[in-house]
């Protein structure tokens, strides 16, 4: 079976369609507590870089609605961790909802020719980008799943583009040319700190030639005794090949990774997060079967960051985003074929 050939106008109509910004309903008298984000990973050899645009519905006492406030994350492992958050004033930002543009500052994201184009350079720190996205997957779209009650979050992922520009790291500067790099749109109506955490990871091979990619989402409560979605998804090509839902799945989790050293976002809520322990699994062994399918997926963590957020319900606790780079592979067979990958991933656990 010979994957199928990728109709690239279809494509950029699809996601021109699909991946466009939201926006809060907020700023016209509707629900608050909106969130959103754009969300890049790029895989450079051995540079690892994630970019996330992000606007959120902040309140603060004294407002009588919700500010609707951007933020920009870039996070890059080299030789080690660098990186920053930064937030942008009203003023420094342009988003117009039902298009796939922004501007936060200097830093651009745009949606032309079917093609993402991603322009970021931190403020402090030395760390920037110029990246071309070209999607060679379709997308995967889907609506108003619960993290919590009253709590919906939807999402559109893509996950295999190849990734071309620059990158620049301490200094020096990577060409980057066909680099395997993954891409979701997230948006919804949460606090951070509801009852709710999430496991959500990307797996791309590491030869171009290898046909298969995958996506894997568990969605639970906080305390993590009652899974609420799990799905795994694989790709053929450019196609979704088959979905595993649910009782499909079985996950073992053993504990525990301990990164070598702790590396935190933002820098100043550090010191209400001393210490380098995590509650994350020293590997991720996912077991789907269905249908007459069987796969299975294994993860195992290298490097991890941290993404601090305050509680939006409580002044005594943190959310912790983990941010965690790897390596993973993929064995089975799926609708008759047989699937052997090996790659880099990206897993992402909310604790907190």
């Amino acid at each position: 079976m010979v994957p199928p050939h990728l109709d690239t106008k279809r494509l950029a109509t699809m996601l021109a369609g699909f991946d466009y910004f939201r926006r809060s309903p907020s700023r016209l008298g509707g629900r608050g507590d909106h969130k959103e984000w754009q969300h890049f990973i790029v895989h450079a050899g051995d540079v690892h870089l994630l970019v996330n645009f992000s606007l959120l519905d902040e309140s603060r006492p004294g407002m009588t609605q919700p500010a609707e406030v951007a933020r920009l994350i870039v996070l890059a492992h080299g030789e080690g961790w660098d990186g920053d958050v930064e937030r942008f004033e009203a003023e420094e930002v342009a988003v117009e909802a039902g298009r796939l543009h922004a501007r936060f500052g200097r830093n651009t994201l745009r949606f032309e020719d079917g093609v993402w184009r991603l322009s970021v350079a931190l403020r402090e720190r030395p760390l920037a980008a110029e990246l071309e996205f070209v999607p060679i997957t379709l997308p995967v779209l889907s609506a108003q799943h619960l993290l919590a009650p009253r709590r919906p979050i939807s999402w559109l992922f893509l996950p295999r583009l190849e990734a071309r520009g620059t990158i620049t790291l301490g200094g020096s500067t990577i060409r980057v040319e066909g680099a395997p790099a993954y891409h979701d749109h997230n948006w919804g109506h949460f606090h951070w700190g509801d009852d709710f955490s999430w496991e959500w990871g990307s797996l791309l091979p590491r030869g171009e030639s290898n046909p298969w990619s995958a996506v894997l989402v568990r969605m639970a409560d906080r305390g993590r005794t009652a899974a609420r979605y799990q799905a795994l998804f694989l790709w053929y090509g450019s196609e979704p090949l088959r979905v595993f839902r649910d009782e499909e799945l079985r996950f073992s989790t053993p504990c525990c990774f301990q990164p070598e050293r702790s590396f935190n976002l933002p820098r100043p809520l550090a010191l209400l997060a001393p210490g380098s322990a995590a509650d994350l699994p020293r590997r991720v062994e996912v077991s789907a079967r269905g249908r007459g399918d069987a796969l299975q997926l294994t993860f195992v963590p290298a490097n991890a960051a941290r993404l601090l957020l305050p509680a939006e319900d409580s002044l005594e606790r943190l959310v912790i985003i983990h941010e965690v780079l790897g390596q993973g592979e993929l064995r089975g067979r799926v609708c008759g074929e047989p699937v052997d990958m090996d790659g880099s991933g990206v897993f992402e656990f909310v604790r907190g």
